[in-house]
């Protein structure tokens, strides 16, 4: 539950203004009751990793063919890796000359822009508010997609039964659950839906690999090929959703016990994303290799609709995507509801009535723009390359060049040039694969 607490903004800092910036540790200066420990936190990135991301993977191999996949998956994940590095970089820095031992992700931008270079000082405010709604629109994205996915499956197992309804029935009778789910205010009364979750997790992951494993595979020319240029940019939108869970990174290495050990070559994080990276390439090639050019959005619908078993890992996977939605909606409801309170001043009443009215909006707005538009793939590869191609490269590129202004470039502004290059190919990432995935989207409607 601390990794959604924190995600939120909600964690607690302490400072140390007695030393100067630099002496300044903060890694000493981080009220963390229960630190976790190196195994602990390995565990806790596998699981915040791992989920509903790894199962569209075969279905963004499809568009780039075996070989294409392993190359551009394997660059992709370095890369992503390295922007963490230089987020993770640019937050201990701000911490020093803010002598805090932590500074959300919005107010770090803000202050690194503020002492940046001047052309770019006016835009410290807006890019405040900027990170702090494209996190929440990440968020919101994420219950869109959690909404499809659900439905999708359970339909399935309903059409085999002979309950055949649309999709979008099966969506307007997921809204009565989910909007329950969605006024739960303890986070701690949401402990047991997550650990319901992550077991069946594991549950349907093992049921879906049997499948995958189970006969030969074929390898073809066809498999081997890039189907077409416009799949490039929707490959890296679905990979960059699948990869990165940057409030899950940040949140644990605040948390770990011993942060200095997380960063660096041979740190916890790249271990960690060495095991994800393999395992979304295996589930990936393995899935595509076994269903060829009819895989679907997520693997899982692929199953054979007859098979008890598969019944299972589908109803499995839908089970714990619904238990983990309020969750995912956690975080953008305190984002918003914190900037509501410090701006609104309101009786007990008014402010009961306000915290359930944006709690039933948060549940909504996903809901309908699933209802809308319910297409798994189109709407994976558009958060991804949007918000993460924000949050994960732009963002990190744009707050170490501000940081290192004016002097601290190396030697002919090398550090400058990488940054330059980090944030056109994270804004080249996020156009092209907006504008594909629209496409998509737009194609199906007609």
């Amino acid at each position: 539950m601390f990794v959604y607490e924190f995600m939120a903004g909600i964690v607690d800092t302490i400072t140390g203004a007695e030393e100067d910036e630099e002496t300044y540790d903060p890694h000493k200066h981080r009220k963390v009751e229960k630190p976790t420990s190196y195994a602990d936190t390995m565990i806790h990135l596998l699981k915040g990793s791992i989920g509903a991301g790894v199962l569209c993977m075969p279905s963004a191999v499809a568009r780039m063919g075996v070989p294409g996949s392993i190359l551009c998956l394997t660059l992709i994940g370095t890369f992503a890796a390295y922007c963490m590095h230089l987020l993770i970089g640019a937050q201990y820095k701000i911490c020093k000359r803010a002598r805090r031992g932590y500074v959300a992700y919005p107010r770090c931008m803000f202050l690194a822009v503020q002492d940046g270079p001047p052309l770019l000082r006016w835009a410290a405010s807006p890019l405040y508010y900027f990170v702090d709604g494209v996190l929440v629109l990440w968020q919101l994205g994420i219950c869109c997609i959690y909404c499809v996915f659900v439905s999708e499956n359970v339909k399935q197992v309903f059409d085999f039964y002979g309950a055949e309804i649309s999709l979008r029935a099966h969506l307007c009778v997921l809204l009565i659950p989910l909007t329950l789910l969605g006024l739960i205010k303890d986070l701690k009364l949401m402990t047991p839906l997550s650990t319901v979750s992550n077991v069946v997790t594991m549950l349907g992951f093992i049921l879906v690999f049997f499948y995958l494993i189970e006969d030969d595979v074929e390898l073809d020319d066809d498999k081997l090929r890039l189907k077409t240029l416009l799949d490039i940019p929707v490959f890296i939108g679905t990979a960059l959703f699948a990869l990165e869970a940057v409030g899950v990174v940040l949140a644990l290495e605040y948390n770990m016990e011993e942060p200095q050990r997380f960063v660096g070559l041979c740190g916890l994080f790249n271990i960690g994303m060495i095991i994800i990276i393999t395992l979304y390439l295996t589930m990936g090639v393995f899935g595509y290799l076994k269903y060829g050019d009819d895989i679907q959005p997520s693997i899982t619908l692929n199953l054979p609709q007859e098979e008890k078993k598969a019944q299972a890992a589908k109803l499995t996977f839908a089970l714990a995507i619904f238990l983990s939605f309020p969750l995912q909606n956690f975080v953008a409801y305190s984002i918003l509801w914190r900037k509501i309170k410090k701006k609104v001043a309101t009786s007990p009443k008014s402010t009961f009535v306000l915290d359930y009215t944006l709690r039933l909006i948060l549940v909504l707005v996903p809901w309908a723009v699933a209802v809308a538009v319910p297409r798994l793939g189109p709407f994976i590869s558009l958060f991804g390359a949007f918000c993460l191609s924000l949050l994960a490269v732009v963002f990190p590129g744009l707050l170490d060049a501000c940081l290192r202004y004016p002097s601290a470039y190396g030697p002919a502004h090398f550090r400058l040039a990488r940054d330059i290059l980090i944030i056109l190919f994270g804004t080249a990432c996020l156009v092209s694969g907006c504008y594909t995935s629209v496409l998509e989207i737009f194609d199906d409607k007609h």
